[in-house]
């Protein structure tokens, strides 16, 4: 059967039966589903079903409620939907809708709200329709200019930033070059490989929004499956041709005469140099490992490793071992670590709020997979109504309510509810260990500290080969932990799971702007840290664009694939503006850099990370502010990300 004009193909090699597809629309979020199908078949019953917002025992990382359809109408929804794709199997397509259309579908599934002319731009993005939907920036009337011949980019490093702002340059037609330490492809998925690592947000909202229906095989990827994707990317997208494996960047200094950056570079055990007119530096926020820094560890004749340097032949079968920690790494490991050990013991030194995740865990049935790839506009719909607030109003839960606290409450209406749901949790979880439910109870509202996903590890402490260890270690003797009661505990493996040095951008790259000053000594000079003018860019340090750089991380919208791809637009617009004014150099103002980060400050300094109960341990507070989260609304940073003032904030020379 010939489809119309324009249409994108969806039709599977063979048919399936109607009970495969009873099973495949089960599996579906029925809101997602109602979408998707009113797209597709104009049904005016689908917009009588009724909607009611969800709160889920089982959250999505930022995501605590949903909009859902009442189960009295679910019946009515997946039958439609069986006999839809009963029905037009042998003709299954799509077509991209128009604005108009999208805007209209939007507000459906946000359950029937008037949408905002500043929030519509990036709801538009998380449908993903278009090709690349965060790819906002192009040449003026979408023509190249005649670009300069020795006009190069230098992309620093090959997590989702590199792979993203280098499939960005490759779109636009500037010339670019991807410089890796490491052997291959990955970032802090290369260097990670301990235990049951996996993606902590869907799959299918991780992945980068011009990548269409991956075929993932979990719910939350493991770490094989997740570098096999940033691999895939790289080569499908032309970007693994223009990598340079094995080239360490040590240094690169700015020629204030040629307005290039001097790049130092280590291959094959030989320093090379090479200039380029931009860099961009994708070295990541969780690139330099903390290790444990306590009194004689490096006298411990164990084995003694870090999350990020798991050897893959390390078996800790029938040995006593120590983790340390219990963020996202310790969290995730746990449980695989004490199904083999004979003894671990758990080094807690501030509990978190742990949350379980909907479908962590669980594998994507052949049936579901059959409904992304297959069923028209669903793929779009279920990724939108993840990464759109659908369900609740998300910045209810990072500010303060005075109010609630004159009444008692804790912090916000929505927080405290967060609260006694993950409380109940921990409690359901541990059963009447009140000595665990005591110790692993936090003080400070959720949300104050990254919130962890649960890995079975409550269930892991009830193991009687498991021991949560509270006091503070002392330090470390050859064969032993020593904690600050004296008490002495014999192991064979020393399990770092202490995170990262967030405040490390770029390390160990030195990096030297105008006047000889290094990034490191320009921050430590202010006196505050590091900053950046919208976490991307610093004065004295021209051409020079951060990804993932301070107070990068949002409170709100989107998710992180969405920032860094919002990231690249911005950095792609610098570039391009500053090329078709046939200037060479591109550089915040001071003025404009000082007057946003006392903005920002003014507003993180009165939201949820400077809770008293949890600032001094916490990686987003450095030298007294917040210095990795921002504040900013989706809708600001968008604009932000999107439509730079030159005139006004750059000097452009």
């Amino acid at each position: 059967m010939d489809l119309p004009q324009n249409a994108r193909d969806l039709r599977a090699q063979a048919p399936v039966d109607e009970d495969f597809l009873r099973r495949a629309v089960e599996a579906a979020d029925p809101n997602a589903l109602r979408v998707a199908l009113y797209q597709a078949t104009g049904d005016p019953e689908l917009l009588e079903f009724e909607t009611y917002v969800e709160v889920l025992d089982k959250g999505h990382l930022s995501r605590h409620s949903r909009l859902n359809i009442v189960e009295a109408d679910r019946p009515a929804l997946r039958e439609k939907a069986v006999r839809f794709l009963l029905e037009h199997q042998h003709a299954l397509h799509e077509v991209d809708p128009g604005p108009d259309e999208l805007t209209s579908l939007i507000s459906l599934a946000l359950g029937g709200r008037e949408l905002t002319g500043p929030e519509v731009p990036e709801l538009r993005s998380m449908a993903s329709f278009d090709d690349y939907p965060l790819f906002v920036s192009d040449w003026t009337d979408g023509r190249k200019p005649e670009l300069p011949e020795d006009l190069v980019v230098a992309i620093i490093g090959t997590g989702h930033s590199g792979i993203a702002i280098a499939v960005h340059l490759q779109k636009l037609g500037i010339p670019y070059v991807v410089y890796e330490r490491r052997p291959e492809i990955g970032g802090v998925w290369s260097i990670n490989r301990y235990p049951d690592i996996r993606v902590d947000t869907m799959s299918s909202t991780f992945q980068l929004a011009f990548v269409k229906r991956y075929p993932w095989t979990e719910y939350f990827a493991r770490g094989p499956e997740v570098r096999q994707y940033m691999h895939d990317v790289a080569v499908d997208f032309g970007v693994h041709e223009h990598i340079r494996f094995s080239h360490d960047v040590r240094s690169m200094t700015f020629d204030e005469e040629t307005s290039r950056w001097d790049l130092e570079i280590v291959r094959d055990g030989e320093t090379v140099h090479t200039s380029v007119s931009y860099v961009v530096a994708a070295t990541g926020l969780f690139s330099t490992a903390k290790d444990l820094d306590v009194p004689g560890i490096r006298d411990f004749t164990g084995v003694r490793t870090h999350t990020t340097e798991w050897p893959d032949d390390l078996s800790v079968e029938g040995r006593s071992v120590a983790v340390v920690g219990n963020g996202s790494t310790g969290v995730q490991l746990l449980a695989r670590i004490a199904e083999e050990a004979k003894q671990v013991y758990v080094h807690v030194r501030t509990p978190q709020w742990i949350s379980p995740q909907i479908h962590y865990g669980e594998p994507i049935t052949p049936e579901f997979r059959w409904l992304l790839d297959h069923m028209p506009y669903y793929w779009n719909w279920d990724r939108f109504v993840w990464l759109a607030a659908s369900g609740e109003a998300v910045g209810g839960m990072f500010v303060p309510d005075p109010q609630w606290k004159a009444g008692g409450g804790h912090f916000s209406e929505l927080n405290d509810s967060l609260r006694a749901r993950l409380t109940r949790y921990i409690r359901d979880q541990l059963g009447d260990r009140e000595d665990l439910v005591a110790a692993l109870t936090p003080t400070y509202p959720p949300w104050a500290r990254r919130m962890i996903i649960d890995n079975d590890w409550y269930k892991a402490l009830l193991r009687d080969n498991v021991e949560l260890v509270t006091e503070p270690i002392d330090h470390v003797e050859a064969d032993a932990v020593v904690t600050a009661d004296g008490w002495r505990r014999e192991v064979d493996v020393i399990v770092a799971a202490a995170g990262f040095d967030v405040t490390k951008y770029l390390f160990p790259i030195r990096a030297v702007g105008r006047g000889g000053v290094s990034l490191e000594e320009k921050w430590e000079r202010d006196g505050v840290g590091p900053r950046a003018f919208w976490s991307v860019t610093v004065p004295g340090f021209p051409n020079l664009f951060i990804m993932y750089g301070p107070n990068s991380q949002g409170g709100a919208g989107g998710g992180l694939s969405a920032m860094l791809q919002l990231w690249t637009t911005h950095i792609a617009g610098l570039i391009i503006r500053t090329v078709e004014r046939g200037a060479k150099e591109i550089e915040v103002k001071d003025d404009v850099f000082e007057a946003h980060n006392a903005a920002l400050d003014a507003r993180t300094s009165q939201m949820i990370w400077m809770d008293p109960d949890s600032r001094d341990r916490n990686y987003y507070v450095s030298h007294g502010r917040v210095q990795s989260m921002n504040a900013w609304a989706p809708a600001e940073h968008w604009a932000a990300m999107t439509d730079p003032d030159l005139d006004r904030d750059f000097d452009v020379r």
